[in-house]
């Protein structure tokens, strides 16, 4: 079944207000080399959904608690051994900043994604989630 945007949504795209205003910033992230379980007590610790992983200077994939579940869990992988590599989703999906909230939300049910990397003059800056997009169309009047 295809995802329809519901009529109170399609309401809230005259507010524009972009993917900055709601977008977590700084990103949490994790070296190339780092195994599952010390990137899952890092969630746990800062209390988010996901980590970008890098390789140097570049972000090269994200690793999600859906990626986690199914294929770590799910693939009965050990996560004291398993690098964040075999399991992040690669290559990153981005969304510029000055987009209003409402591409996210669009653009995400697309991809069939819950977190979305956020650029600032093409830089990753932030990642915004279905749960930020929840608070955007949760209540209108509280953001003007």
């Amino acid at each position: 079944m295809k995802h329809k945007t519901h009529i109170f949504a399609k309401d809230q795209e005259k507010f524009a207000e972009t993917i900055a205003e709601y977008m977590t910033s700084p990103v949490q992230s994790v070296t190339s080399d780092t195994t599952i379980f010390e990137v899952t007590q890092l969630m746990v610790e800062k209390n988010i959904g996901s980590v970008l992983v890098k390789d140097g200077a570049e972000f090269i994939g994200i690793i999600t608690e859906r990626d986690l579940t199914r294929k770590v869990i799910g693939q009965g992988l050990d996560a004291k051994t398993t690098p964040v590599t075999e399991t992040m989703s690669s290559p990153l999906i981005t969304l510029e900043a000055s987009e209003p909230v409402t591409e996210a939300n669009q653009f995400m049910a697309s991809h069939k994604i819950r977190h979305l990397a956020v650029t600032v003059e093409g830089k990753i800056e932030g990642i915004i989630s279905v749960k930020d997009l929840v608070a955007f169309y949760a209540n209108p009047r509280l953001r003007h």
